[in-house]
C-alpha cells in the first residue's frame, strides 16, 4: 500500500503516526472513565451535589462514548483522518473547560458528554484505520501495541490526576490543565498524522485490519447466530461484566475515602485494577490456546464476583485496595475469553457482526453508576450496591456454568454446499 512517500521518508511518517494515535489513546483514556471518579469524589464533596447524579454523569460519559461511534467514519470520509482526530481533541478541550468552570449540574452533564463525544473521535476507531494502512504488513502487532497504550493510560490517569488535586486542592485546576494538554495534543496530531490512504466509504474504516485475513467462511448466519442461547448467554453475562466495571470505576474512590483514609488510595486502588486487568488479558490470550476460553470466561466471573464480596466487606484500606486488583485480574480474564468464545462458537466470517451486537447490549450498563449513586444517597455508602454487583457476578457465574455449550452448527441449507466448504464447525460439547 503505497503513500507516494520515498522509503526512509515513509518509515519517519509512520513513527509519527504511530507516536501520536497511540498518545491520543493513552490520553483519552487516563482523563475519562479511569480518573473520572476521583475528580467527581471531590467535586460532589464541594458542591454538594447528590450522588445519583454524579452517576448520571459517569454514565453520560459512557452513553455519548457509545453513541458518537459511528461518527468517526463518517467525519474521516468527508474531512479526513488527522482532521477528524483533531476535532476530537477539540471537543475535549470544550468539555474539560466547561467542567473547569461549571457551578451547576446541568452544565457539567453536558460537559461529560462532550468528553464522551471526544473519546470516540480520537481513539480507536481512526487510529486502528490508521495503524492498518500505514503498517500493512504488521498492522496487527502495531495495533496491539496501540492498545497497550491505552491500556497504560487507564493505570496512570489516576495517579495523574490524584496527584494534581492532592498537590493543589482544585479539580477545576485539574480540568484547565486537562483542557490545555487536549489542545497540545490537537496540535501533535496536525503535525504528525497523514493518511495514507484516502477514507472513501465507511466500511472502509470498519475493516481497517481485517483485509489481509481473506474472506472467512462461517456456517452461521448472523440472524441464527442471535438466536442461539450460546450468544444470549454471552451477551448478558458481558453486560453485568460491563455494568460492574462501569459502576467500579464510578464509585471505587469514594467507597476506599468512606473507609478513612481520603480519596488517595483510591487512585492507587483504580490504577492497580487496570494494571491488573491489563495483564489478565495478556495471559488469557496465550491461556486459551491451551485451555478451554469457557472455563477461563468462568473463572474470570467467579475471581469479579469474589472481588466485589472481599470490597463490600471490606474495613480496611488494604483489603479494598486488593479486592480492587483482584476484580481487574477477573474482568481481564472474562472479557477477553468472551470475545474468543464468540470467535470460536460463531466463526471469523461473522465474529465482528457478533462482537459488535454482545457490545450493544452492554450499552445497559451506563444506567449502573446512576443506581449505585442512588443507592449512596438513600443508604450513606455503597456497600449494598457491591452487594448486588457481586450478586450480579456470582448469577452470571452460575448461569454459565450450567447452560453456556458451543453451539450445534445450523443445519445446511438447500443448494447452498459451498457455503460450507472450509468452514471449521465447533462441536457442540
Amino acid at each position: 500500500m503505497s503513500s507516494g512517500l520515498s522509503e526512509p521518508r515513509s518509515i519517519a511518517r509512520s513513527a509519527l503516526v504511530m507516536f501520536a494515535a497511540s498518545l491520543g489513546f493513552f490520553f483519552v483514556t487516563a482523563t475519562t472513565f479511569t480518573s473520572l471518579g476521583y475528580v467527581l469524589y471531590t467535586m460532589v464533596a464541594e458542591l454538594g451535589w447528590s450522588k445519583a447524579a454524579a452517576g448520571l454523569s459517569f454514565s453520560l460519559l459512557g452513553l455519548a462514548c457509545g453513541l458518537a461511534s459511528p461518527l468517526p467514519p463518517l467525519l474521516m470520509k468527508a474531512i479526513g483522518t488527522r482532521m477528524t482526530i483533531f476535532s476530537g481533541c477539540l471537543v475535549l478541550a470544550t468539555g474539560f473547560l466547561i467542567a473547569s468552570q461549571i457551578h451547576h449540574l446541568e452544565l457539567f452533564f453536558a460537559a461529560t458528554t462532550l468528553m464522551g463525544v471526544g473519546f470516540s473521535l480520537v481513539a480507536p476507531s481512526p487510529a486502528v484505520y490508521l495503524l492498518a494502512t500505514w503498517f500493512p504488513r504488521t498492522s496487527s502487532r502495531m495495533i496491539g501495541f496501540y492498545f497497550m497504550a491505552g491500556a497504560a493510560g487507564g493505570i496512570a490517569g489516576p495517579l495523574i490526576v490524584g496527584t494534581i488535586v492532592g498537590l493543589t486542592g482544585s479539580w477545576r485546576l485539574h480540568w484547565m490543565v486537562m483542557a490545555a494538554s487536549a489542545l497540545v495534543l490537537g496540535v501533535i496530531s496536525l503535525i504528525c498524522i497523514r493518511d495514507a490512504v484516502k477514507v472513501e466509504s465507511v466500511d472502509q474504516v470498519k475493516g481497517a485490519g481485517h483485509e489481509s485475513d481473506g474472506p472467512a467462511a462461517s456456517v452461521w448466519t448472523v440472524r441464527q447466530a442471535l438466536m442461539t442461547p450460546s450468544f444470549v448467554i454471552l451477551a448478558l453475562a458481558m453486560t453485568v461484566v460491563q455494568t460492574v466495571v462501569t459502576t467500579t470505576h464510578s464509585i471505587l474512590v469514594a467507597h476506599i475515602a468512606n473507609l478513612g483514609q481520603g480519596a488517595a488510595p483510591g487512585a492507587i486502588a483504580m490504577s492497580l485494577l487496570a494494571f491488573a486487568g491489563t495483564g489478565a488479558k495478556g495471559v488469557t490470550g496465550s491461556l486459551c490456546e491451551r485451555v478451554d476460553p469457557r472455563r477461563i470466561f468462568i473463572a474470570g466471573l467467579a475471581v469479579q464476583a469474589l472481588a466485589m464480596a472481599l470490597l463490600w466487606t471490606a474495613g480496611h484500606v488494604l483489603v479494598a485496595t486488593v479486592a480492587a486488583a483482584l476484580f481487574g485480574m477477573g474482568w481481564g480474564m472474562a472479557w477477553l475469553s468472551a470475545h474468543i468464545l464468540l470467535l470460536r462458537y460463531f466463526g471469523a466470517g461473522i465474529a465482528g457482526d457478533m462482537t459488535a451486537m454482545a457490545t450493544t447490549v452492554t450499552t445497559l450498563a451506563v444506567f449502573g453508576p446512576i443506581g449505585a449513586g442512588r443507592v449512596a444517597d438513600v443508604t450513606g455508602g455503597y456497600g449494598p450496591a457491591l452487594l448486588v454487583a457481586a450478586l450480579m457476578l456470582a448469577g452470571a457465574t452460575a448461569m454459565s456454568v450450567l447452560f453456556l455449550r458451543a453451539p450445534a452448527a445450523p443445519p445446511v441449507r438447500a443448494g447452498e454446499p459451498e457455503a460450507l466448504e472450509g468452514a471449521e464447525l465447533v462441536p457442540a460439547e
